[in-house]
């Protein structure tokens, strides 16, 4: 798992009940000076992470930690 995976993990584990928008987690999982460089930087780890099963996605595109992975 990359840093920006972990940090992206940490952060939805702070609220696993809640789906959370792509462009908040990009702006709060990291430092917000990597979101000002970079507004997109989360797009690619949420994929990852969604591929491997550790996230689920809603029908409006926002992310949370999967239930079986909330206390990891």
């Amino acid at each position: 798992m990359t840093d920006e995976e972990f940090a992206i993990m940490n952060f939805l584990k702070g609220s696993p009940d809640d789906f959370v928008g792509r462009k908040e987690i990009a702006r709060k999982a990291l430092k917000r000076q990597v979101f000002e460089e970079n507004p997109h930087w989360a797009d690619a780890p949420l994929c990852s992470l969604f591929d491997q099963g550790f996230i689920e996605q809603n029908e409006s595109g926002h992310y949370k930690i999967k239930k079986s992975d909330a206390f990891l």
